[in-house]
C-alpha cells in the first residue's frame, strides 16, 4: 500500500532535511541508561516544501536510509559505510533483520568505534524526528518526540523548535535537540495525556447528507483506503485508532423549554440494562452545539419520562421516535495542526415510519495532540479542508450529497410531521 502523504504546501524549491534519531529510552523515561549507548542518526528522504509539522507518522518503509551516522555519548560522530541500498531502520519494536545484519558489519569494520557501541544498541528506540529547514532566512529545526509506538509505525509530535547556523555540526544538532526533549514530556510520556479537547463539552462538526442509496460500510472501507494511499493530503489515520464501529438503539426526547435549554436528549442502550444519556443544547442546527453525557444511567422499567421528570424538573420534553443507528468512523489527524477528526459515516433507521433512513458523513473534531505552537483557532479551517476532501471523494465515488447542518433532531421532527407514531415501546 502506498504510504500516507506527509506532504503539504510550501515554498517552491525548498526542502526539509529529516533525520530520525534512534537513542537510549533513558532520554525520555526515568530508566537506568545503558552504559556508553550511542545514538544512531538516519537521514530520511527529504521533504519538498517548507511546511512545518505538528506531527509525523513513520511507517517502517519510511525510515529507510542510506546515510547513517553513529553519535557516541562523548559527542564524537562517525558516519557509517552506507548500505548498498536504503534500508528501513526501524520496524515495530526492533531494527529489521536486514538492517541488523548491515549494522553489525558496519560497526565491525569502522575504525574508532569501540566494541561496546554494538552492545548498547538493544537499549535504543526511535526517540526524535528532526526536521531541519536550511533554506529559511533563519535556519531552524523542529524537534518531534516519539508519542506512540504501533505495529504499523511510530508517531512523533513537535515539542520545540530552535534556530541555528545553516551548517551546524550533526553532533551539535542532536545535542541541542536533546536539550528540548523535556518540553511537554509529562504529556508525551503517557499516551492518554498527550492530547486535549480544545473546546470541552462542545460538539464541532460538519455534516454531509447522502442523497443516494449507499452502503456506508463500503464507503468507510474505501475512504480508509484513500486516506492511507495519500489521497487526503496532510492527513493520516490515527495510529491504533484508525477505524471504529458503533451501534446504538436510541430513545429520543426534544427539550422544548425553557428557551435557553432547548435541544435533544437521547438514551442510548448499553449492555447490562443501563443507558448513556446524551444531552445536547442548541437552538438551531449549527456547526457547534453543547454536548454532555451521563454514563451508566439506570432507568427502572424503561420509564424515560419518569427519569427526566425526576432529574430535570425545570425542563419540558416531547417524546420523539426511537431509532437504530450504525456508525463507522475513519479517524484522522492533521499533520500540520495536530487536530484529530472523525470521518463518521452513519445510517439511522426509524422503524416507526416504515424504516425511513438518514445517511450522513459527519466530520467531527475529536482532540488535538499537545505540541509546540498549538493553535485552537485552526480547527475550523482544517475541518473545512477535510470536509472538502470528503465531498470530492464522494463525488468521485458517484454518490450524490449535500452539505448542511441537518441534525438527528430535525430528522426526527420531519419523521413526526410525516406520520411517525411515538409510544412507550417505540
Amino acid at each position: 500500500m502506498t504510504a500516507q502523504s506527509n506532504a503539504g504546501v510550501g515554498e517552491a524549491g525548498a526542502t526539509v532535511t529529516r533525520r530520525l534519531v534512534i537513542a537510549d529510552m533513558a532520554h525520555q523515561y526515568s530508566v537506568a541508561p545503558a552504559a556508553d549507548a550511542p545514538a544512531l542518526v538516519a537521514e530520511l528522504a527529504a521533504e519538498a516544501g517548507d511546511g512545518t509539522r505538528a506531527m509525523e507518522f513513520l511507517r517502517p518503509e519510511q525510515t529507510a536510509s542510506k546515510a547513517l551516522t553513529l553519535v557516541r555519548a562523548t559527542g564524537q560522530t562517525r558516519p557509517l559505510s552506507p548500505p548498498a541500498a536504503p534500508l528501513p531502520t526501524w520496524s515495530c519494536t526492533h531494527f529489521p533483520a536486514d538492517f541488523t545484519a548491515y549494522l553489525g558489519g558496519a560497526l565491525a569494520t569502522e575504525d574508532g568505534i569501540p566494541d561496546s557501541a554494538g552492545a548498547g544498541l538493544s537499549a535504543l528506540g526511535p526517540l526524535l524526528l528532526l526536521r531541519t529547514h536550511t533554506t529559511a532566512s533563519d535556519p531552524f529545526t523542529e524537534v518531534l518526540i516519539c508519542a506512540r509506538y504501533r505495529a504499523n509505525g511510530t508517531l512523533f509530535v513537535r515539542t520545540a523548535r530552535f534556530t541555528h547556523a545553516a551548517e551546524i555540526d550533526l553532533a551539535d544538532l542532536v545535542a541541542r535537540a536533546l536539550e528540548y526533549r523535556t518540553e511537554l514530556q509529562d504529556h508525551m510520556r503517557i499516551e492518554s495525556n498527550a492530547y486535549i479537547n480544545c473546546e470541552e463539552d462542545i460538539e464541532i462538526e460538519q455534516k454531509v447528507t447522502l442523497l443516494d442509496e449507499a452502503s456506508i460500510w463500503s464507503l468507510t472501507k474505501d475512504m480508509w483506503t484513500a486516506v492511507e494511499a495519500g489521497e487526503f493530503p496532510g492527513f493520516i489515520t490515527y495510529p491504533g485508532y484508525e477505524l471504529t464501529r458503533w451501534h446504538f438503539v436510541q430513545h429520543n426526547f426534544e427539550v422544548t423549554g425553557p428557551a435557553e435549554e432547548v435541544g435533544h436528549y437521547a438514551f442510548q442502550e448499553n449492555p447490562g440494562n443501563r443507558y448513556q444519556l446524551k444531552m445536547k443544547k442548541f437552538p438551531a442546527d449549527a456547526v457547534r452545539r453543547q454536548e454532555t453525557f451521563r454514563k451508566g444511567v439506570e432507568v427502572p422499567g424503561g420509564d424515560f419520562e419518569a427519569y427526566l421528570a425526576r432529574e430535570f424538573p425545570a425542563l419540558s420534553f416531547r417524546r420523539l421516535p426511537s431509532f437504530r443507528r450504525t456508525r463507522f468512523d475513519v479517524n484522522v489527524h492533521s499533520l500540520a495542526t495536530g487536530h484529530g477528526f472523525g470521518i463518521e459515516t452513519d445510517e439511522v433507521t426509524v422503524d416507526a415510519v416504515g424504516g425511513r433512513k438518514l445517511r450522513q458523513v459527519e466530520m467531527e473534531y475529536l482532540e488535538t495532540y499537545r505540541h509546540e505552537g498549538l493553535d485552537a483557532t485552526t480547527i475550523d479551517d482544517e475541518m473545512e479542508r477535510l470536509t472538502r476532501l470528503v465531498e470530492s471523494y464522494l463525488a468521485r465515488a458517484g454518490v450524490a450529497s449535500e452539505r448542511n447542518h441537518y441534525s438527528k433532531l430535525s430528522f426526527l421532527r420531519d419523521c413526526v410531521a410525516t406520520g411517525a407514531t411515538v409510544s412507550a415501546g417505540s
